[in-house]
């Protein structure tokens, strides 16, 4: 493919990196008097339309909503986008196969970014009708259902779709062509399944509990997580050395071992993820700066997020300042 392709979608994205939250203006906002005040600082942001609504968690899915919707009008290869957007049609599918079982409403929490338009993944997941659900997620989501069916377990039905969400990224990257989509989803799939790895060993589950939930097609090999199951979690980090991951899996589970807190990894794993595509600034054709951009508008908006909710419940600043991620800018 010609890489230059991208050459006019690459200039606009770096116009609207000018126009994003950089640690300077975050850091305000942390600091800034309460929830109030915090609104009236990002009224200069690309927020401010959508957080004049009555409900600023609305107004942040409507703008990640918009913001996907932008995004397809930029690229000239649908499948950039499609890679990253199945991850809400996996949100969706989740929310909508627990709500059909559970009688309760999920839909105020669906976000129409996926690739399946939110009324019509409704409608098939009422009728149980998933022909217009591509093949490869498709058997996933019957596989799903039958087993809550079956077994009553709803945390089948989250193991279940994310396997079916990750290996149609994986399909839709190897289609397209583009070795950087292949990689980054790779990447993506590792970091999770480092994460399920770790919380395994700290829940003491077994070895046929590790085989249902990994996720195939990352870049390390099931074995060496199976090898490593009776070891220690200490030792964990040496084993992956060879690995882009090193740093910060040895970080979080040193934290861990201190602080007995899960949810440093859970940053440490985003920020990894962040600094990973920072590397796509150096590259003036290609996927990468699109790709780039769009995990790092999502990891803004979790960040608005986190910040609103603090000061909405006059959380203090340097626990706010705890919970958010590494910004791209």
């Amino acid at each position: 493919m010609d890489n230059t392709i991208f050459a006019q979608s690459i200039a606009r994205i770096r116009f609207k990196e000018t126009k994003m939250l950089d640690r300077t203006k975050l850091e305000a906002l942390v600091e800034s008097a309460g929830f109030a005040d915090s609104l009236r600082m990002l009224q200069d942001s690309e927020y401010a339309e959508y957080l004049n609504k009555p409900s600023y968690e609305e107004g942040l899915k409507e703008s990640l909503e918009s913001f996907y919707k932008e995004m397809y009008k930029l690229t000239p290869v649908k499948e950039i986008v499609d890679v990253l957007a199945v991850r809400y049609d996996g949100h969706n599918i989740k929310s909508l196969i627990k709500g059909k079982f559970s009688g309760i409403d999920t839909y105020n929490i669906l976000v129409d970014a996926g690739t399946i338009p939110v009324e019509s993944l409704k409608v098939m997941i009422k009728e149980e009708s998933f022909r217009d659900i591509p093949m490869t997620l498709r058997k996933y989501v019957e596989k799903a259902i039958e087993s809550y069916k079956n077994h009553q377990d709803p945390q089948e039905i989250d193991i279940i779709i994310d396997k079916g969400v990750y290996e149609y990224m994986l399909e839709i990257a190897s289609n397209s062509k583009l070795d950087y989509l292949v990689k980054i989803t790779k990447t993506m799939i590792d970091v999770i399944n480092i994460k399920s790895f770790i919380r395994i060993k700290l829940q003491d589950k077994d070895r046929e509990f590790l085989q249902k939930i990994f996720i195939r097609g990352g870049k390390i090999d099931i074995d060496l997580f199976i090898n490593n199951l009776n070891d220690s979690l200490d030792n964990f980090a040496g084993k992956i050395a060879h690995t882009d991951h090193y740093k910060w899996v040895k970080e979080g589970i040193e934290e861990f071992v201190k602080t007995k807190d899960i949810g440093k990894l859970e940053k440490l794993s985003d920020n990894f993820m962040i600094n990973y595509l920072k590397n796509a600034k150096l590259v003036s054709f290609g996927p990468e700066p699109i790709v780039a951009y769009i995990i790092a508008r999502e990891t803004e908006i979790k960040a608005v997020r986190i910040v609103l909710t603090g000061k909405k419940n006059k959380v203090l600043p340097d626990i706010i300042r705890e919970r958010l991620r590494d910004l791209y800018v």
